[in-house]
């Protein structure tokens, strides 16, 4: 890299210094056209990809955690997860100006961030970095997928079953390969403003399910003064792990901001992302505050469990059912964003003749297809998914986003901060991947002695 180069990449506008120094974002992105959604829908799409079936474990995560050790600890997740959210966001669209791109996704961001860099290692190798960010990515994303199609079908059992002849298992695939023409239908469309449109719907599924839930567990009596404040070490780390797995909307940030009007509404104060967590927070937070001291030790391990199957509860699993079928397209168009583009060129190379209509179709049925496998020929998936789940997700939430918001600004830091500035942006970077690696730990732990116990307990 000449000095030439060195010297440009280290020139920022005494705006953007003022814009560092306060943590706003360093750039502000022209507004863009075509397929793009509103900062309204952009809030709903990305508060759907956090709100899944997952979210109603918390209570019982809140069990073994603690009363008010989970109270605490389920700001300080939802603080880590915005602020590496907020950071990942900023570089960014720091590198798609820098570079004269509109947008973004997480694996050319990884290797946009390497060619940048000044340390050679990471030039020469970006290509792979950008590799090990998108296969990351892709297992998280399509084990989230193949769990859903296995509560799709799971909740479809418990609604015919009884009219099926063969045993569950064979009545799960049945069904599963019922909803997968289902999902395949909604897979099909690929502009964002018919997924965010899907993602609207599915909220109302899933607040409609999850009212009634709130409704009947806060009729219980409420024991909070009962219960105990902290449990133990074991206990708390599952519960951080179960938490850090409960915000599943990680890998849609850059998919979101980058179908975004108007990117700047992203991280303003009151934008998509910090509404988003807002909304998020308070609902996961009274989700288990409530869950856990309605019912106690009581609790089950998903509060739906919990509720009575009659009368206007027994829609709870229909409705959350159907958010779910919703919301795969979500989940999904993560992959679609990353892989398609490089597919299409390498694809069109060799078949030229092959319509574009199709080889696109032809990709999204193939990773459909790949998730159904997943869920029918996996055994026990639905608990090996949480540890690809509680690595990938933190990988992308608390680890990624620091080690590349420093590679990205090494360079302007030092001409833009003070030393006592830049070493304090490193050390709050250097405490929140410390953090991760320590919930990634926490979670494989518990994750495999999770697996080994399922395993070596024969099924009924």
């Amino acid at each position: 890299m000449s000095e030439e180069e060195g010297r440009e990449r280290a020139v920022t506008t005494e705006g953007d210094a003022e814009s560092m120094n306060d943590g706003r974002a360093l750039v502000q992105p022209p507004a863009r056209s075509g397929d793009v959604i509103s900062p309204t829908r952009a809030v709903l799409t990305l508060s759907k990809s956090m709100f899944n079936a997952g979210c109603f474990s918390l209570p019982y995560a809140w069990k073994l955690g603690g009363l008010w050790v989970s109270f605490v600890m389920s700001f300080v997740i939802a603080g880590l997860n915005w602020y590496g959210n907020h950071i990942l966001v900023r570089a960014s669209q720091h590198l798609a100006k820098k570079s004269d791109r509109s947008a973004l996704d997480y694996g050319h961001f990884a290797k946009k961030v390497c060619d940048y860099s000044d340390i050679r290692f990471l030039r020469n190798n970006s290509k792979g970095v950008m590799y090990f960010v998108n296969v990351t990515i892709l297992f998280y994303q399509l084990g989230m997928c193949s769990v859903a199609i296995l509560f799709i079908s799971d909740n479809l059992v418990n609604l015919v079953g009884d009219h099926l002849g063969g045993t569950r298992h064979q009545q799960m695939i049945l069904m599963a390969t019922v909803s997968l023409f289902f999902i395949l239908l909604t897979n099909m469309f690929t502009e964002m403003r018919i997924v965010s449109f899907f993602a609207l719907v599915s909220s109302v599924f899933f607040v409609i399910g999850a009212a009634v839930i709130m409704q009947f567990t806060v009729q219980q009596p409420n024991q909070w003064d009962k219960l105990p404040a902290y449990t133990n070490f074991t206990g708390t780390i599952t519960m951080i792990g179960m938490s850090m797995y409960a915000f599943e909307g990680q890998t849609m940030i850059l998919p979101i901001e980058n179908k975004l009007d108007n990117p700047a509404a992203f991280l303003a104060p009151f934008g998509v992302l910090s509404t988003t967590m807002m909304i998020c927070t308070a609902f996961m937070t009274a989700l288990g505050f409530f869950g856990y001291t309605g019912f106690g030790d009581a609790i089950a391990p998903t509060i739906t469990t919990n509720v009575p199957k009659e009368g206007l509860y027994s829609t709870v699993n229909v409705f959350l059912m159907l958010q779910s079928l919703l919301g795969n397209s979500i989940a999904m168009y993560v992959v679609y964003d990353m892989f398609f583009n490089g597919f299409r060129r390498k694809f069109g190379a060799r078949f030229p003749n092959v319509p574009k209509w199709l080889s696109d179709k032809g990709f999204r049925v193939f990773w459909v297809l790949v998730t159904y496998l997943m869920a029918v020929l996996i055994p026990k998936l639905e608990i090996m998914i949480p540890l690809v789940g509680v690595t990938s997700g933190t990988l992308c939430a608390l680890i990624f986003p620091p080690v590349f918001e420093m590679i990205t600004f090494w360079t302007d830091w030092k001409g833009l901060l003070t030393h006592r500035q830049r070493m304090t942006k490193i050390f709050i970077n250097c405490c929140v991947m410390a953090i991760g690696c320590f919930a990634i730990v926490a979670g494989v732990y518990t994750n495999i002695y999770a697996i080994f116990n399922s395993f070596a307990t024969p099924d009924p």
